[in-house]
């Protein structure tokens, strides 16, 4: 459970940095303390976070839950575990970042994507082909 455990940390220390962003464009003076810049937020900015931050949301419970029936069950060694997890984490954090920081940037973006879909994948067929 070490693998979930860490993994569950990082992630949710990252969903609150893009939660506080939210924040900090919506005005907030707390954020506005924290982050300590004068940068005013554009709709598009705003909405550009707010993506971000649910994309995020949308994606890591599921890997999660994968992630800790598959470490669960010993469906796979802790090598590939932690490969599909640095695989989806880094998918996270492209896409996160492509959003919350650029207005356009392809690499980003699509890379992002289908490394969150590789570790998804490859979590959900290693415990079909455990089970079946």
């Amino acid at each position: 459970m070490e693998i979930s455990i860490i993994t569950a940390s990082i992630l949710s220390l990252f969903y609150v940095f893009l939660a506080m962003r939210i924040g900090y464009f919506r005005g907030s003076p707390v954020m506005k303390l924290i982050f300590q810049r004068k940068t005013k937020g554009t709709p598009e900015i705003l909405e550009r976070n707010v993506r971000a931050h649910g994309n995020f949301i949308e994606y890591v419970p599921l890997f999660l839950i994968l992630l800790m029936l598959s470490e669960g069950n010993g469906s796979l060694d802790d090598y590939w575990l932690q490969i599909f997890t640095i695989i989806f984490c880094v998918g996270r954090f492209n896409h996160a970042v492509c959003f919350a920081f650029f207005t356009h940037n392809p690499f980003l973006r699509i890379s992002g994507m289908l490394l969150t879909y590789t570790g998804i994948i490859g979590l959900a067929v290693s415990l079909l082909m455990f089970v079946i």
